[in-house]
């Protein structure tokens, strides 16, 4: 594409996108960061620093990054976005490595901190905390990016009927079953409505920056 065509199809003036990006590769690589860069680091300190201030038992706070991570991921998935990142991994991971340093990797960072706290307490047990929280991130990502794959499937309703309670309530069981220690067993916390408000509250933050 060039960039005549993409300020037309943008209905912009071609001399503003080269003012703003100055070549087509700026242009691309801005897709990824979308202007999040610093926001979504900002977002991710205060919802780790929220989460604290809940003086919570790290069950409820294991729980509300759950609970953040479902829904945020669900609500902020844009097809157009993911067709780009999927070619973007085919052709070598030029830019997406460094969007996924800034997007997941705080994520996967306060889910690891949240469990290495359970640990402390004695409350869960895991051999590798790091490897848990980012296999609970990229299944997510996998569920929400994989519901067009089996769109047309009969899997399809039992998948994603309700999709932010399905996915929610089986990662909880599945979490803290696989994290509960030999001979013992966790009760799943139950989040607050005030809770849920505050954690919706990011979700909302999040969406404002993708303009969702």
């Amino acid at each position: 594409a060039r960039m005549s065509s993409i300020a037309a199809k943008a209905g912009v003036n071609q001399a503003l996108l080269h003012y703003h990006f100055e070549s087509k590769e700026n242009l691309y690589q801005n897709i990824f960061h979308m202007g999040l860069g610093d926001d979504i680091q900002n977002i991710s300190d205060r919802v780790r620093q929220e989460i604290k201030s809940w003086n919570v038992s790290a069950e409820k706070e294991l729980a509300a990054m759950i609970y953040l991570i479902v829904t945020g991921h669900i609500k902020t998935h844009d097809d157009d976005l993911n067709r780009i990142i999927a070619r973007e991994i085919a052709d070598g991971q030029k830019y997406f490595q460094d969007f996924a340093r800034i997007y997941m990797l705080p994520r996967i960072s306060i889910i690891e901190e949240f469990i290495k706290h359970g640990i402390r307490l004695g409350i869960f047990e895991i051999s590798n905390p790091l490897l848990f929280s980012l296999s609970l991130v990229t299944f997510v990502a996998d569920y929400v990016h994989g519901e067009e794959v089996i769109k047309d499937t009969r899997w399809h309703r039992e998948l994603y009927r309700d999709k932010e309670k399905t996915l929610y309530n089986h990662l909880i069981e599945t979490s803290f079953k696989a994290l509960s220690p030999a001979g013992k067993t966790i009760t799943p916390p139950v989040l607050s409505k005030k809770e849920i408000e505050i954690l919706d509250g990011f979700v909302s933050e999040i969406l404002e920056l993708y303009q969702i």
